[in-house]
């Protein structure tokens, strides 16, 4: 059960962005990223592999400690000699009352008004809390809304509580794009306080999201769905390192950047395509996770037709050692939980504590369609392996003579996807026949039968 007696206090000492004096419990929403780049190799088809960045988890969350002592008040080591320090434990409070500074502070401040674009409409998150979380997400949601500093005392939530609602409105709320992914129970902190600012940049944003709206007006929900997620694959590069003063875990550096590439994360493209879908009433949510190897990830789930699907724009948008901004992938592109679940998208829409522990934002809704997904509705599944072979050969020739990147299809079963896989040593060569090919490399994923090579230029 969450504590009652969030206030509306604006207290300016409480400071309004990552940079605060305070000691504080500071867990990032979405984990920070890093990469790496190595030599490319060949794998034993003879295909050559590039070594491409990938997400890294960046240890950057920290929590409040304090240090151990023993029955004596003296402080106790560890074998090594160092002295033990141990999480603060911060309890609910059930007896929480504002005090007379709350309320003033909350009667005399003034908010600052900000020109976003606020949304409405039903989320399907907020409809999984209790009504002590909706109450506590509306204030964090408002708060944001209106530049407050301070929601309500340290002590009213746990830090797993906070996390959960705040995390929510973070992921969720993709508006409040200027709103910092430090969490520190009772505060928000923000990238910018600067009302004018964030309206400016409210502008940008808006330049190119009428644009996007225009041109997916009147089109089937796969159709917009597809030019948003092209956009952002073709318009966008994952920026590996975070902080808490940019802006690529939101939609700004999507839509607002004044470049020709978005520098953004998971967490960016993510919200991007939720904003996009807020604006044409398709039902959509940010879910979040861990790739497999640990790093934090974000992934959309979204309705199409009545049935719910899981779009990935971030893992259709190739991280390449050499930029292709021709490049653009389906992969990912409105796939059942069975393909990815535990496979490739794991501990789905929980976030990792620094203490070790798991907090469960919600259970997304079960992703089961497949008539809308890419290489079904575009009929590029084969169920014959020399069918599927002369495909593969066909879309490589094409990207060759037009200066393409991926070429794929779909397995009808394992047995073609197999067959066609044996034989990848053989496509390499007929890929190096080609005029400025040296080769094809290896994007295959067998849990989605997807045969997928990048061809490579000398």
């Amino acid at each position: 059960m969450l504590a009652a007696g969030c206030s509306g206090s604006n207290d300016e000492n409480d400071g309004s962005s990552a940079e605060g004096t305070e000691s504080s419990v500071s867990v990032n929403v979405i984990g920070g990223t890093e990469t790496t780049t190595t030599a490319i190799v060949t794998d034993d088809a003879g295909l050559e592999v590039e070594q491409i960045p990938t997400e890294t988890v960046s240890t950057t969350a920290e929590l409040e400690t304090e240090l151990v002592l023993d029955e004596n008040g003296e402080t106790v080591t560890g074998v090594g000699g160092n002295a033990i320090t141990q999480p603060v434990v911060t309890t609910i409070n059930t007896d929480h009352t504002l005090s007379d500074e709350d309320i003033l502070n909350a009667i005399t401040s003034q908010p600052k008004e900000v020109n976003i674009s606020k949304y409405t409409g039903k989320r399907y998150a907020y409809d999984t809390l209790t009504s002590e979380e909706k109450e506590l997400y509306d204030n964090i949601k408002s708060g944001a809304e209106n530049l407050r500093f301070k929601i309500c005392s340290s002590d009213a939530f746990t830090i797993e509580e906070w996390t959960k609602v705040y995390g929510l409105v973070f992921n969720q709320e993709p508006q409040l794009f200027y709103l910092s992914g430090k969490i520190k129970v009772g505060k928000l902190f923000y990238i910018t306080k600067d009302a004018d600012n964030i309206n400016q940049m409210q502008k940008a944003i808006d330049s190119t999201v009428n644009k996007l709206v225009d041109q997916a007006s009147g089109k089937s929900t796969y159709e917009q769905l597809k030019i948003f997620h092209d956009y952002l694959v073709l318009n966008s590069t994952f920026e590996s390192m975070s902080s808490d003063a940019d802006y690529n875990a939101s939609i700004y550096n999507a839509f607002g950047h004044p470049g020709e590439q978005g520098d953004i994360q998971c967490a960016g493209y993510a919200k991007a395509m939720q904003y996009l879908c807020d604006k044409v009433n398709i039902p959509c949510m940010v879910v979040t996770g861990e790739n497999t190897e640990g790093a934090s990830h974000a992934w959309n789930v979204v309705q199409v037709d009545g049935e719910w699907y899981n779009l990935d724009c971030t893992w259709d948008d190739p991280i390449l050692a050499t930029a292709n901004y021709k490049n653009v992938r389906y992969k990912f592109f409105l796939v059942p939980d069975s393909w990815i679940h535990n496979k490739t998208h794991m501990h789905v829409n929980e976030i990792l504590l620094p203490n070790g522990n798991y907090v469960k934002y919600f259970d997304p809704p079960a992703c089961t369609g497949t008539s809308q997904n890419y290489f079904v509705k575009s009929g590029n599944v084969y169920n014959d392996a020399a069918a599927a072979e002369k495909a593969i050969k066909d879309q490589i020739k094409n990207a060759a003579e037009n200066g393409l990147r991926t070429t794929s299809i779909m397995a009808g079963s394992k047995d073609v996807y197999k067959a066609i896989y044996d034989i990848r040593g053989d496509l390499n060569a007929y890929a190096k026949t080609l005029s400025g090919v040296r080769g094809i490399s290896d994007e295959c994923n067998e849990n989605m039968l997807v045969i997928e090579f990048d061809v490579l230029y000398n």
